[in-house]
C-alpha cells in the first residue's frame, strides 16, 4: 500500500493506491458517475458515528475512486483552488442547503490564504483513489439540533459523479462553565485550552477545545477549534479543571484533566479513561477545590483542596506519563491548618526557571476586615502558611477570585477586588507582593475603582503571565444587571453588555486582547473582548 500525505490547514489529503479501511458509517455513490460512455468515478463518505453534539468535531472522510477500466485525469478536487467538487449540507439550520467548494471556503476565510489560481491535475489509474478529510464543523457550521444530510457532486468535462448522501444527527445538549488552562511564562500571547462538561441526553461528557486570537485582525476575535469528546463521566460530576502549567515549551510527559464527584477527586491521563480515571478519596466532600489545578514541567499534577469545614488546606498529587501502564492512586502530600474559613481562593505555579514551587492565596472574612493568607508549597508538596495580612475595613465582593502571578525572580504578585464595609458599592483594587520566601514584601497598595451603579454580583483579577508582558493586570466586575465594568470602561463609554451568558466563576483570557469567558449553551466556551 502506497500512501502520500499532504498537510493543509483545513484538510488532510491522502492519495491511497489500494482499497481503504472498512468504515464505521459509510455512504457511497450507487451510480458512480454519469458520462457519455466515459470514466466511472465513485465518491464515498465515511463518518465515525451518527450522533454529535453541536460543539464537537465532525469530520467526514471523502474518497474519490476510479472504478472504470481506463485511467482518468482531472483537477485535484482537494486543493484550495478547486471548484469542481461541491459539498452540500441540508438540515434544520440550512433548509435550502449550504454548498461549499474548496475555493469558496478559502475565499470567505481570511485566515486561509488562497495560494493557487488553478488546482493541479491528477491521474487515477483503474482502482486508484484519492482521499481527504472534510472538516464539517469548520466548513459547514451547524448548531441547530436535528437530522442533517451531506451530499457531494464532482463535475468534469468528461463526467459527473454524485455521492449517495450520508446522514447524521446533531443532538440537543447543554454546556457548563469552562475551565481555562495554559502555560505560565510563555514567551508570546498564548493559545488557551478549555475543558467543560457537555450534557447530552442526561449523560455528561468531558469536552476539550483550543482557542487563540492569533488571527484576531482577520477573524474579528478568538478562533476556536472543534471540541474533542474526552469521554463520558458520572452524573453529578463538578469542578472540572484544565491545569495551569509551567512548561512553555510543551515538553511535559503528561496532560491532565481534573474533576470531582462528591468526595472523590478524579484525574484523567494515560493510561486512564474518563470511566476509569486516577482517583483520590477525600473522605468527605470538600469546602472547595481551589482553582486551577497545577501541573509541573515534569508532569506532576497538584490539586489544592480546602477540606470540609474550611479549616485546613490539603494538597493532592497525581503522577503519570504518556508511556505509563498503571493507574496509580493520588496521594496527599501536604496539609496546613487555616485560622478561618476561606470565602475565596486561588492557586498558581512559578516559572520552571525558578523551580516548581506553588502558591495558594486564601481570603477570610475576619472581624476587623479581610484576612489574606499566603500558603507556599515546595516541589514535594510541603505546605507552609508564610504570611497573613489584614485588610482593615474591607469586605469581599460575592463570588470573587484573586489574581496571582509569580515573576521570574520568584516573587508572588497578588491582586483582588474588595469593597469598603461602609460602602459596598465602592470597590477597591488591592495589590500585594510577596518575597520569594513567601512573606509580604511591602504594605498592600489600595486603588479605589469608583462607585458602582448597581450592586456587584462577582469580580475577577488576572495577570498577563507571558514572558514579554508578565505583570500587566486586568480586572472585571459583573453587576447585578448583567453588565460588566472593567479597567477600560471609561474609554468605551459605559459598562459592557455581554452577548452570551457570562461564565461563573468569572474568567478572563489575556492574549493580544483581553476577553471575558462566556458560555454558548450548545457550543460551550466563547470569548468576548472587554469593550
Amino acid at each position: 500500500m502506497s500512501v502520500l500525505v499532504l498537510a493543509c490547514p483545513a484538510l488532510l489529503v491522502t492519495s491511497v493506491l489500494a482499497s481503504g479501511v472498512p468504515p464505521r458509517f459509510v455512504a457511497a455513490a450507487a451510480n458512480p458517475s454519469t458520462s457519455r460512455g466515459g470514466p466511472s468515478v465513485r465518491i464515498q463518505f465515511q463518518l465515525p458515528k451518527e450522533r454529535f453534539t453541536a460543539a464537537e468535531e465532525r469530520r467526514a472522510r471523502v474518497t474519490v475512486r476510479n472504478e472504470g477500466t481506463a485511467p482518468v485525469e482531472f483537477p485535484d478536487p482537494f486543493r484550495n483552488a478547486d471548484q469542481s467538487l461541491t459539498y452540500t449540507l441540508t438540515g434544520p439550520q440550512y433548509p435550502e442547503g449550504l454548498s461549499v467548494t474548496w475555493r469558496s471556503f478559502y475565499l470567505r476565510n481570511p485566515a486561509y490564504p488562497l495560494i493557487q489560481d488553478e488546482p493541479p491535475r491528477i491521474r487515477l489509474d483503474s482502482g486508484q483513489a484519492i482521499e481527504s478529510t472534510l472538516n464539517l464543523f469548520e466548513w459547514m457550521p451547524a448548531t441547530r439540533p436535528g437530522r442533517y444530510r451531506l451530499n457531494a457532486r464532482l463535475t468534469h468535462d468528461a463526467f459527473t459523479a454524485t455521492a449517495t448522501p450520508i446522514e447524521f444527527d446533531i443532538v440537543p445538549s447543554t454546556a457548563s462553565a469552562a475551565s481555562l488552562g495554559f502555560d505560565v511564562d510563555a514567551p508570546y500571547p498564548q493559545h488557551v485550552s478549555a475543558v467543560w462538561l457537555q450534557e447530552m441526553s442526561g449523560q455528561p461528557l468531558l469536552m476539550l477545545s483550543g482557542h487563540n486570537d492569533s488571527d484576531a485582525e482577520e477573524t474579528g476575535g478568538v478562533s476556536s477549534s472543534a471540541a474533542t469528546v474526552m469521554g463520558p463521566v458520572e452524573p453529578g460530576s463538578t469542578d472540572v479543571m484544565y491545569p495551569w502549567s509551567n512548561d512553555p515549551q510543551g515538553d511535559s510527559p503528561a496532560r491532565w484533566f481534573v474533576w470531582r464527584k462528591g468526595a472523590l477527586l478524579l484525574a484523567l491521563m494515560d493510561p486512564a479513561t474518563t470511566q476509569n480515571p486516577f482517583r483520590f478519596d477525600l473522605g468527605e466532600p470538600p469546602e472547595r477545590v481551589v482553582r486551577p489545578a497545577l501541573q509541573t514541567v515534569t508532569g506532576e499534577l497538584f490539586v489544592p483542596v480546602v477540606a470540609a469545614g474550611g479549616r485546613s488546606l490539603r494538597l493532592i498529587r497525581f503522577h503519570s506519563t504518556f508511556d505509563a501502564t498503571d493507574i496509580t492512586p493520588g496521594q496527599e502530600v501536604g496539609r496546613v491548618p487555616l485560622p478561618g474559613r476561606p470565602i475565596a481562593a486561588r492557586a498558581t505555579i512559578q516559572p520552571a526557571s525558578v523551580g516548581n514551587g506553588l502558591s495558594v492565596l486564601l481570603v477570610e472574612q475576619a472581624l476587623g476586615g479581610l484576612d489574606v493568607h499566603h500558603v507556599r508549597a515546595t516541589t514535594r508538596g510541603r505546605l507552609t502558611r508564610t504570611a497573613s495580612t489584614l485588610l482593615r475595613g474591607m469586605q469581599a465582593l460575592p463570588q470573587s477570585e484573586p489574581g496571582l502571578w509569580i515573576d521570574s525572580a520568584g516573587r508572588l504578585n497578588a491582586a483582588l477586588v474588595v469593597a469598603s464595609v461602609k460602602d459596598p458599592r465602592r470597590p477597591v483594587l488591592v495589590e500585594l507582593r510577596y518575597r520569594p520566601d513567601g512573606r509580604l514584601e511591602s504594605p498592600p497598595r489600595l486603588k479605589p475603582l469608583g462607585a458602582l451603579p448597581v450592586a456587584a454580583r462577582a469580580a475577577v483579577v488576572r495577570y498577563n503571565t507571558t514572558f514579554h508582558r508578565g505583570g500587566e493586570l486586568t480586572w472585571a466586575i459583573l453587576l447585578e444587571d448583567g453588565t460588566v465594568l472593567h479597567q477600560d470602561t471609561p474609554r468605551w463609554h459605559g459598562p459592557m453588555k455581554p452577548r452570551k451568558p457570562v461564565a461563573m466563576p468569572l474568567e478572563l483570557y489575556i492574549s493580544r486582547d483581553t476577553y471575558l469567558l462566556t458560555v454558548d449553551p450548545a457550543l460551550g466556551p466563547t470569548f468576548e473582548p472587554l469593550r
